[in-house]
């Protein structure tokens, strides 16, 4: 069962795919060229004369940028450094430095671990060709293959091409140069772990397009770096083309990030044979795709706001990427990619960060702004290059310093804060998405999640929060959701991280709302059903009401019921659940707290919380014991920070309907 689990959870990775489906297309760049009647050394200096993507500023735009925001240049030069010390800190891993084991120095270079976990220090198989992979047989331990593959991105390789214009060092150009003969002698086409997961390869290639851009200029990279390097970008092209992600019975951000590697990579070899069938073939896949994974809300169908965020990001991608080659994508696609951005607007927090709703592995078309700062969580980098992109000037100002600097980025220009006061966001139900969220002017924020098993019904990256919720108090968070931690490193973390259990709801008798089965990581099988009753702003509160019929395929059946109203004068929440049914049963309310909301008992059974010098209660009903426990939460992914949490039990016969109020005031 576990074998299948693997199986199906790289179902989006190409490794245990039928060999038929994976056979290597034999175009080379050679080849293509031929057929042009254009030579390499002619064809390659002439591709360096205009950028191929849209990361792109004259020298006086890139210096008037580094003048304007010294605090984002200072950061990125800094980051810059420590990757030339091949110093790296990716999914929580802490700062490492991967040193290959097999391979010397050479010219005061020291080649890189692409095979390295630094979190478990156990090292990956090398070379082995991508067919033949499979992770349960081969990993060593429990090594997390996600650590090789994060960076074998090579994301940073854009942080070293941004230091390269901001500062004219030739160090930074020097080390891509470098970084590219390492990868490529470590990581020959189709052979090694960074070849089994094609989304991996795509996120790569976009990077190498990136990062060939921001340094074609560099004197001290000379023709033949440049013959390797489109060599490898076609051979990633043609390697993505013949082993695409979209096999199994659901495609993801997984293939989505399969064509925008070929729409990056199709945009650098348009003139050639090979890039114009990718780019054909990407555009079209792509219009495509907004159909499948949007819902008709703008919300990414994989029920995850941190992987709403990469969708939304790819999406936004290949729009700037088509309009650069005045080539723009469709209106619909336009409208339905505002939408996405309007929807991670409003759902984000009044810190600025993203609620942690659903999985969440940090996954990023590229990383322009704050690399290794910037908390994953943080998604207001993509307001800026939106807000120019669809005219929405507030979104500019609520996106702030790191939205600018992303927007310049982009290629858009200088980005001027809007002058407009930033807007109080609106009430919003999603109803496909089945989440609710509420702002004030107070920084009050209620975020209720009630939604679809999804990825159409796979669930790959959904969790068990049904009814559940996320609140802030004038800007302190309070109640939170646990987020993810980590994927198959630690399938016990793993399922309880997603659970029934861990979420701000109502359990019965220890049943998930959704069978998840504990060997199948990536699955889960709708049986809640949920169902939004009834959304209502009204001027003294906003009310949602939703249920689910998860429970009611016990032996005797329960339907659980929740209304949870937030009053816009005082920021109070009350939460009323209603159980109906028979029989009897065993209930338990969760309720897990923001890291540094400390939480005590009072003689009347309430739960006192405590934060930045304040005090709030939490009321329980006297009937029920409530216990204070120990708990994590994870901000991003391989991360975890301990906090509390209040569970509440009792156990009832039930007969009818039950009903308890719970209610949060200061």
């Amino acid at each position: 069962m576990l074998k299948r689990l693997v199986r199906l959870w790289r179902a989006q990775s190409i490794a245990d795919a039928p060999a038929e489906t994976v056979a290597i297309a034999t175009p080379t760049l050679d080849g293509d060229l031929r057929a042009a009647g254009v030579t390499l050394r002619e064809w390659q200096r002439s591709r360096r004369e205009l950028p191929a993507a849209y990361v792109e500023m004259t020298g006086s735009g890139v210096a008037a940028l580094r003048d304007r925001d010294t605090t984002c240049g200072q950061s990125t030069i800094g980051a810059a450094e420590r990757i030339l010390r091949h110093e790296f800190n990716l999914l929580g891993s802490g700062p490492y430095v991967p040193r290959d084991p097999e391979r010397p120095d050479r010219d005061g270079y020291s080649p890189i671990d692409w095979y390295w976990d630094p979190v478990r220090q156990l090292r990956f198989p090398p070379r082995i060709p991508y067919k033949q992979w499979n992770l349960l047989e081969m990993r060593p331990g429990n090594a997390d293959v996600k650590y090789p593959w994060e960076l074998g991105r090579c994301q940073h390789w854009v942080v070293l091409g941004q230091a390269f214009r901001l500062s004219g060092d030739e160090r930074y150009a020097t080390e891509i140069a470098r970084e590219l003969d390492d990868f490529v002698e470590a990581n020959p086409t189709g052979l090694g772990i960074n070849w089994t997961c094609t989304m991996d390869v795509g996120l790569r290639a976009v990077s190498w397009v990136i990062a060939f851009d921001l340094i074609r200029h560099s004197s001290a990279l000379d023709d033949a770096f440049w013959e390797r390097a489109y060599n490898a970008l076609f051979d990633h092209g043609v390697f993505i083309r013949n082993n695409l992600e979209n096999t199994y019975e659901v495609t993801s951000n997984h293939f989505l990030s399969n064509l925008l590697g070929l729409q990056f990579a199709g945009a650098v070899f348009a003139d050639l044979a090979q890039g114009a069938e990718w780019t054909s073939f990407a555009r079209s896949a792509i219009e495509h795709e907004m159909t499948v994974q949007v819902l008709p809300d703008g919300a990414d169908y994989e029920s995850s706001v941190p992987y709403h965020r990469l969708v939304a990001e790819l999406f936004l991608g290949a729009i700037r990427l088509a309009d650069v080659q005045q080539a723009p994508l469709s209106p619909e696609m336009r409208s339905r990619v505002r939408e996405m951005i309007a929807f991670l607007v409003a759902v984000t927090r009044p810190d600025g960060l993203m609620p942690q709703i659903g999985d969440a592995d940090d996954g990023r078309l590229h990383i322009l702004e704050g690399y290794g700062s910037t908390t994953p969580q943080d998604a207001r980098h993509l307001f800026g290059p939106a807000a120019l992109m669809f005219d929405e000037p507030s979104w500019l100002t609520r996106g702030g310093a790191a939205a600018r600097w992303e927007a310049e980025w982009w290629g858009l220009g200088p980005a001027s804060p809007s002058a407009a006061p930033e807007a109080v966001l609106a009430n919003r139900l999603f109803p496909q998405a089945g989440l609710a969220v509420v702002h004030s002017p107070r920084q009050d924020y209620l975020l209720v999640t009630n939604g679809i098993v999804g990825t159409n019904g796979f669930g790959n990256h959904k969790h068990n929060d049904q009814l559940s919720f996320e609140y802030h108090r004038e800007g302190i968070p309070l109640i939170v959701d646990p987020g993810s931690f980590v994927y198959t490193s630690d399938g016990t973390a793993r399922n309880r991280f997603r659970s029934t259990a861990s979420h701000n709801t109502l359990s019965v008798d220890g049943v998930e709302q959704n069978d998840m089965r504990p060997d199948w990581l990536f699955r889960m099988f709708e049986t809640s059903n949920a169902e939004s009753v009834a959304f209502d702003d009204r001027e003294d509160a906003v009310e949602y009401t939703g249920r689910h019929h998860g429970y009611e395929r016990l032996d005797e059946p329960v339907t659980h019921q929740r209304t949870i109203r937030i009053a816009k004068a005082t920021g109070d929440l009350e939460i009323v659940d209603r159980l109906r049914g028979r029989g009897r049963h065993t209930v338990r309310w969760h309720f897990h707290l923001a890291p540094n909301v400390g939480a005590a008992t009072d003689i009347d059974g309430n739960v006192v919380l405590i934060a930045v010098g304040r005090r709030w209660t939490l009321h329980v009903p006297r009937e029920l014991n409530a216990e204070i426990q120990s708990a994590d939460y994870s901000p991003s992914y391989g991360v975890k920070v301990p906090c509390v949490a209040v569970d509440a039990s009792m156990e009832l016969v039930l007969d009818g309907e039950r009903r308890w109020a719970f209610s949060i005031t200061e």
